[in-house]
């Protein structure tokens, strides 16, 4: 997550171990979201807006997609990781979407991932994408909803650290926990047209790289989530736990969203 500020700061994290995690969040989840960019259908010519463009993977799908005819805004309040652009059509811009859209009404698609779980008004920030689009304009946001992770070893003898972690995002401490629903929920009271979602998951082991990502993304945090309320024990037991291929779990499942503004 890079736009708005986050409950836990990641993106205040050291510059390369919070580019090394960015890198592995697109590995886990861009083949997903190209399927669905290509579902959607970018044409030549099309105008893009990428909220909270983190690394940037997905902003260069768009601008291969659109072309030098089109045209993709990379929008991040952090965009120190995009500074090696060198596509014509792509323009990097300072901006953080809880403060007002940008170039109302200009863009045909609006897509973020990882974003909104980490803003406190979701609603206004849907607001202000769905302002940005023209009318007709297709809005495309993916966020995680913890509703259904469970461990599957209730004998493990860290399952209960792993509950701690589970619970804090279920309790809205660090995060929107039910994110992927509540935009859906708030999409939905917008009245936008052909509404549509898509929810993936699957059983991880520790060691895989959705367990190393929960372990990467924790050691940027590690002396805010003591704050939060691990011990210093238990917050090494669970980063032991993201390495260990004996403990499994379900994983949150990543929501995709898709909709037209009226």
């Amino acid at each position: 997550m890079t736009d708005a500020t986050p409950r836990y700061a990641l993106a205040q994290a050291e510059g390369t171990s919070e580019l090394e995690r960015l890198r592995m969040l697109e590995a886990i989840h861009d083949p997903a979201t190209l399927r669905r960019l290509d579902e959607i259908g970018l044409v030549p010519g099309a105008r893009c807006l990428e909220v909270g463009a983190g690394g940037g993977s997905v902003t260069r799908a768009m601008a291969e997609r659109v072309g030098p005819s089109g045209c993709v805004i990379a929008a991040d309040m952090d965009p120190r990781f995009l500074e090696d652009f060198d596509v014509p059509c792509v323009e990097v811009l300072r901006h953080d979407i809880t403060t007002g859209p940008v170039q109302p009404g200009g863009f045909d698609l609006v897509h973020c991932r990882a974003v909104l779980t980490h803003i406190e008004d979701l609603t206004s920030a849907i607001d202000h994408m769905l302002a940005s689009l023209r009318p007709g304009g297709t809005i495309f946001i993916e966020e995680p909803d913890y509703g259904a992770m469970e461990p599957c070893d209730d004998d493990h003898p860290d399952t209960e650290v792993f509950l701690q972690y589970r619970d804090q995002f279920r309790s809205g401490q660090t995060m929107d926990g039910f994110a992927g629903r509540n935009v859906f929920k708030a999409i939905q009271a917008e009245g936008c047209t052909d509404l549509r979602s898509e929810g993936i998951s699957g059983v991880v082991h520790g060691g895989q790289m959705p367990a190393l990502y929960r372990k990467k993304t924790m050691q940027n945090v590690r002396e805010r989530a003591i704050q939060g309320g691990y011990t210093p024990e238990a917050f090494d037991r669970l980063i032991a736990l993201f390495d260990d291929p004996t403990f499994r779990y379900l994983d949150s499942m990543w929501v995709g969203v898709i909709a037209r503004r009226p």
